[in-house]
């Protein structure tokens, strides 16, 4: 089996992945968007996280995208995950918010404005900030605040107490440059709130199911704290979200600096370990012939490794993506409940955060324990 897939010169590459930058109900192929991108990550030693790098083509691709009035956003309920995901984002704001009191909250990257809709029922003004024509529509039928524009640290007559984002930390290209213009905005004593993704156990283990071509970032713990005190935040706080693989975060302008570990890099010795993940992964498809994927966004980027854009069925629990075609990928969706056991088959479970909840269920239907195969199983054996 051809590799599609090069590890070289402290960096990974997939040859191609699809660019899954929204569902739809048909296979479609919008102008001037490719169906599959090539993608390509490096380490940051000095702030301990990946990145990607794309060339100009490639950003091109990306930014037509976002100009599109379309989304694979979590937080509206088109996708299914306003009471899951959603509510965990909101809860944490909520009870951010009633630590620090502020008048007014700006939200970067607003998008559908679900979270705008939530403070504003629970007392507190808040306005949007998303140049997207997607939040403009979602503005118009939500009867929510929007400046529908860029985020710039001069776009503010007086500078807020707070500030928060939820999902954009990990789609900012020059992310350090992102949190100092964050901090410059900020009144003295303003906090900056995010939720961000949380790629430490896969940077970890070297598991490559994180690669999306929009999260053009995966932060370590201690990537977090690096960036916010380069900035010049102070009284950080981190902990996990309540639901999937997720950083809560605040920090504060004239906090408490407090000082960074000098511990070893997370993301030293990755790319190694991702190298022996993609040769157990592609041992592993030669083998499973009536190999069934489960989490597909999770499961892409192990089926790009070797050439596979449709061959494969995919599985979620999640009813709304039913049917659905992600871009660049021939095969809609099924859900769980047409899932059945008939012998011969493999389930690989491409989530460390859900497995064993995924497992359990697969069991209940009727799959043996041995022909479920997690992510952590492949890399642990590698």
């Amino acid at each position: 089996m051809r590799r599609h897939w090069t590890v070289k010169n402290n960096s990974l590459e997939l040859d191609a992945m699809p660019f899954y930058w929204r569902m739809t109900d048909e296979q479609q192929r919008p102008e001037g968007i490719p169906a599959k991108l090539p993608i390509r990550v490096e380490a940051d030693a000095e702030f301990d996280y990946l990145k990607f790098r794309f060339n100009d083509a490639e950003w091109g691709a990306i930014d037509l995208a976002y100009q599109q009035d379309q989304t694979i956003g979590f937080i509206n309920p088109d996708m299914g995950q306003v009471d899951t995901y959603g509510a965990s984002v909101n809860n944490f704001v909520l009870n951010t918010l009633k630590k620090f009191s502020p008048d007014l909250v700006y939200e970067i990257g607003c998008g559908a404005g679900f979270t705008l809709k939530h403070l504003e029922k629970n007392g507190c003004r808040a306005i949007g900030i998303d140049p997207s024509a997607y939040s403009l529509r979602w503005s118009e039928q939500l009867n929510f605040e929007l400046i529908n524009d860029y985020f710039s640290p001069d776009m503010f007559e007086d500078k807020p107490d707070f500030i928060y984002c939820n999902d954009v930390f990990e789609h900012i290209p020059n992310v350090i440059d992102f949190s100092k213009q964050i901090f410059c905005s900020l009144a003295d004593g303003g906090v900056f709130c995010f939720c961000t993704t949380n790629s430490t156990g896969a940077i970890e283990l070297g598991d490559i199911s994180m690669l999306e071509h929009q999260h053009v970032n995966m932060f370590t713990r201690e990537s977090i704290m690096k960036i916010l005190v380069a900035a010049g935040f102070g009284s950080i706080e981190l902990v996990g979200g309540s639901y999937g693989n997720t950083f809560h975060v605040h920090a504060v302008k004239g906090g408490d600096v407090g000082g960074v570990s000098n511990a070893k890099n997370v993301t030293d010795g990755f790319f190694e370990r991702a190298e022996a993940c993609l040769r157990s992964f592609g041992e592993f498809y030669s083998q499973h012939p009536e190999l069934r994927c489960y989490v597909p966004l999770r499961c892409i980027p192990y089926l790009a490794s070797v050439g596979d854009f449709g061959s494969t069925p995919l599985y979620d629990s999640n009813e709304k993506w039913s049917g659905k075609y992600i871009d660049g990928y021939d095969l809609p969706i099924s859900n769980l409940q047409d899932a059945s056991y008939t012998g011969g088959q493999t389930f690989f479970i491409g989530s460390m955060t859900f497995a064993k909840e995924i497992r359990t269920s697969l069991i209940e239907k009727g799959y043996p324990r041995s022909s479920l195969v997690t992510i952590g199983d492949l890399c642990s054996e590698s």
